[in-house]
């Protein structure tokens, strides 16, 4: 490609740093043929949760080319480095947040049942919206021309969250403008319901579409309108042997505190399908069962959308005990793929981690109990061996699926006292429903890249 032929692509975050996370290893092989990259935020709160000392934030830093964001007044702004545009939008204080989080509860939530309240959370948000407009004028944040948007060669996204309503700037953009698609998260999609759509929808000329099992292809087809020829099933890029090397090459943060071997926490904020109670008692049990009983140590991974500040951290601090902080139990903002690297196993209350875990043959327990909830105990929920209701990865056996204490204790066993077959159980599972093949970041960045120079 020539020098004065630049090809400009925009990475759509959405939602968040996740879908970077995915695209990663590919930019990098992308960036060797001379390709700018601008990443976008079209949600605020991805870049406030996001910590600026994370090897996530360190290596986005590294592949922007410049940065797009939305401030909290609902206008695009410009950035030249990742680092200006968190502190830009990172004006909003606690109490901002609070009156934002309010707004939301009152317009969204169980009281917008009352048109009243509903009605006062929209004052509430059109207020907002000016006060924090005032304060990013005040800023001299640089707002983004829109138009330019369609000076762009292509859009790297996930094209399953296209339809969001932060989303609607790419929504308006030329279909002309190829899409290239992978999906945020690690996960069997092949047996959600997104991808098991009644009727077939309209062909779609220009999405390509990169996926990790040959499984998801009559999904993409059907439910997304993605030709069967668009499709390519690569597997994972971010499984990539090169990839995961230079990952664990990343310096160690300066602060970070570091144990010999401990047990990886794969967290996330307490929820309708974890919720408070529950996502309690789960922590005791691991407490009681990994600290107390083997003596063995937790390292934390907090999913952004965790408030160590608020409840979350507070569940963590009484059970585990905030005086014991570094000396048994740690936070850590590393990569996944580094924390995992000297863990013994793993624990997570459902996420898309595991998989990334077995890429380093790494197994995880995923403790969530979903019985008697009934948005997620009913008819239509996926079903384990015994009936209970699971989510993807419990029902497609790549974690090990525990509702109780009992079950708990019985896997942590399983892996401290039979780790070869409790690891090969799930591990084949892996490499039976994943396309793996090593160089899968090169084979996406390529087929891009020749797209590209067609244009």
């Amino acid at each position: 490609m020539l020098k004065n032929d630049v090809k400009k692509l925009i990475l759509w975050a959405s939602p968040g740093f996740g879908m970077i996370d995915v695209w990663l290893p590919v930019i990098k092989e992308i960036k060797k043929n001379n390709i700018v990259i601008i990443t976008a935020f079209p949600e605020p709160s991805s870049l406030r949760l996001e910590e600026s000392n994370s090897d996530l934030f360190y290596l986005t830093e590294q592949i922007s080319d410049g940065v797009i964001y939305r401030g909290y007044s609902g206008r695009l702004f410009y950035a030249k480095s990742l680092i200006e545009a968190k502190n830009n939008v990172c004006i909003i204080n606690n109490i901002d947040d609070k009156i934002l989080k309010l707004s939301r509860r009152l317009i969204n939530g169980r009281a917008s049942k009352l048109l009243i309240l509903k009605s006062i959370g929209k004052c509430i948000r059109y207020v907002f919206k000016i006060y924090i407009k005032i304060k990013e004028n005040i800023r001299g944040c640089d707002l983004y021309n829109e138009s330019l948007l369609s000076e762009m060669d292509g859009i790297l996204l996930d094209i399953t969250v296209e339809n969001k309503p932060v989303n609607t700037e790419i929504k308006k953009l030329r279909e002309c403008i190829p899409r290239f698609s992978m999906l945020h998260g690690l996960g069997a999609g092949w047996v959600e319901s997104y991808m098991c759509c009644p009727n077939k929808v309209k062909i779609r000329q220009n999405v390509y579409m990169y996926t990790t099992s040959i499984l998801e292809e009559s999904g993409y087809n059907n439910c997304f309108g993605i030709k069967k020829r668009n499709i390519l099933s690569v597997g994972m890029p971010r499984h990539d042997s090169d990839w995961i090397d230079y990952i664990r090459s990343q310096p160690k943060a300066v602060n970070n505190k570091d144990f010999d071997a401990y047990v990886f926490i794969i967290s996330r904020p307490a929820s309708p399908f974890n919720t408070i109670e529950r996502k309690t008692k789960a922590i005791k049990h691991i407490y009681d069962i990994v600290c107390i009983k083997h003596k063995l140590k937790l390292v934390i991974k907090s999913h952004p959308k965790e408030s160590l500040e608020g409840c979350d951290g507070r569940i963590y601090d009484n059970i585990l005990g905030k005086e014991n902080y570094g000396k048994n139990w740690v936070y850590s903002n590393e990569h996944p793929f580094k924390i995992g690297s000297k863990a013994i196993f793993c624990i997570s209350f459902y996420s898309g981690v595991p998989i990334d875990m077995l890429a380093i043959k790494k197994p995880t327990i995923e403790y969530l109990d979903l019985n008697g909830l009934t948005h997620y105990d009913n008819e239509a929920s996926l079903r384990g061996k015994n009936g209970e209701p699971v989510f993807q990865y419990r029902y497609t056996n790549l974690v090990l699926g525990a509702s109780s204490k009992e079950e708990l204790e019985r896997h942590v066993n399983s892996i401290l006292y039979d780790y070869n077959k409790t690891l090969s159980y799930l591990y084949s599972n892996y490499t039976d429903y994943f396309s793996l093949t090593e160089g899968a970041s090169k084979k996406v960045a390529n087929d891009i890249h020749n797209k590209l120079t067609q244009i």
